[in-house]
């Protein structure tokens, strides 16, 4: 810090008093003194300065005739006796001036200060959030939100779960807000049931499948895709625990192992889609089989949501060719399972207006949606230009027509809800292994 005459005293020898009243006129710390700086120092001083004295003054002084005073001729003039009369007064206010240059310089540093002592500490404060991240004690807002939408929570129910976990408003939550989070909201196996309805059905009741919207169907098939990890179609006691852990921290094998039970209605080991839905609706296939009516309007709906979602994943993954091959080969066997005649039998690609074999376009399979239709457009909305059909071919002579719409509606779903709980390149591979297919 430069040193200031409040620093040291008045000044103590000639030199300093030279230099302060130097600067005193010197303003814009050029080195020299200017005409119109002398004049704005003279004017201030009592007695009589006038352009000639000015003229005198720098005719007499201005040793190299720049039109400026440099220090050593300001040395020569100030020393001189025709400055003796005003000395003292250039002297006050050179000292008057540099105190209060020192009081301002002194406030803007302790300014300084006190900017840099918060920027310390919030640097501290975010370098100590990072390390509690890298340990695992702290969690970011897209991490949080993101590792709950990874357990298959809605966005909406995980960004609401962050809401409440973030007492503090910091745009973290740390391993005390995660506690009581979990304490209060996700504590037993039926608070998270609670909170996967919630997402689902904007309610912690049963999932009634044949009264939620189609918003709701698709949340309930990316949940259960969540869970299962490695898209096989079921959900393993391994991929379960990791969901678990996801959710809560704390549960425990023993947690992992009740809900599964729970879940797994025929006991093979493993969570297939029927399995979870039923969970999900309060259904216990265990005690009491769902009507058959009931049943076809459930899995109508799901089928829908699911087939339309691996549709999707087919078109992002270029595999759309494929995919719908797949779903053709499940022509014979729904037909013969919907007593239909196959009397065309061929697949059309996306755009065909009619069929290129048999030039029909009367009862055929989207493979937008995978329902069989007896009318030139979809039941279910798909745009024939997007996707391939499967051509049935007459609608009377195969016997669609013996059926009322509202039975095709709710069972003329024509893929295999199993096959499809499979991602899409499973779903391909699992076709090419089957015999004469």
């Amino acid at each position: 810090m430069v040193a200031t005459v409040e620093d040291y005293g008045d000044p103590q020898n000639l030199g300093e008093e030279v230099k302060l009243m130097f600067e005193l006129f010197d303003v814009d710390r050029s080195g020299k003194i200017d005409r119109s700086e002398l004049k704005n120092v003279f004017q201030t001083l009592e007695g009589s300065w006038t352009e000639q004295r000015l003229e005198k003054l720098l005719d007499t002084f201005d040793q190299n005739g720049d039109g400026e005073l440099n220090l050593t001729e300001f040395w020569s003039w100030v020393t001189h006796s025709l400055s003796k009369d005003f000395r003292p007064q250039l002297l006050d206010k050179a000292i008057e001036k540099d105190k209060a240059e020192g009081a301002t310089q002194e406030a803007r540093l302790a300014e300084w200060r006190e900017k840099k002592a918060k920027q310390d500490a919030k640097e501290n404060v975010i370098a100590q959030k990072l390390a509690e991240r890298e340990a695992g004690k702290r969690m970011s807002r897209e991490a949080f939100i993101k590792e709950k939408m990874d357990a298959g929570f809605t966005k909406e129910v995980a960004q609401e779960l962050y809401q409440k976990a973030d007492d503090d408003n910091d745009g973290d939550v740390d391993a005390q807000e995660l506690g009581w989070l979990v304490g209060d909201n996700l504590a037993t196996l039926d608070q998270v049931k609670g909170v996967y309805r919630k997402g689902i059905a904007g309610e912690d009741g049963a999932v009634t499948v044949a009264d939620l919207g189609e918003g709701s169907h698709a949340s309930l098939i990316e949940t259960f895709m969540k869970w299962d990890e490695d898209g096989d179609g079921t959900v393993t006691p391994e991929e379960l625990e990791k969901i678990l852990r996801k959710v809560n921290p704390k549960f425990t094998a023993v947690s992992v192992e009740k809900m599964m039970k729970e879940i797994d209605a025929n006991g093979d080991g493993f969570i297939d889609i029927h399995e979870f839905v039923d969970w999900l609706s309060g259904q216990n296939l265990k005690k009491k089989k769902m009507k058959k009516k009931a049943k076809e309007e459930q899995d109508s709906k799901l089928s829908l949501a699911l087939h339309r979602k691996r549709s999707e994943e087919a078109k992002e993954m270029k595999l759309q060719a494929a995919f719908e091959e797949v779903l053709h080969l499940e022509l014979e066997r729904f037909c013969k399972s919907k007593k239909l005649k196959v009397l065309c039998g061929t697949l059309n690609a996306a755009g065909s207006q009619t069929c290129s074999k048999c030039g029909l376009h009367q009862t055929w399979i989207c493979h937008g949606c995978g329902w069989v239709n007896g009318e030139d457009s979809c039941m279910n909305g798909c745009s024939s230009s997007s996707f391939g059909w499967s051509c049935i071919g007459d609608s009377k002579k195969c016997g669609f027509a013996k059926k009322k719409p509202d039975f095709w509606q709710r069972a003329g779903f024509a893929g295999d809800m199993d096959k499809l709980a499979l991602d899409v390149d499973k779903m391909i591979e699992a076709a090419k292994e089957q015999p004469n297919s």
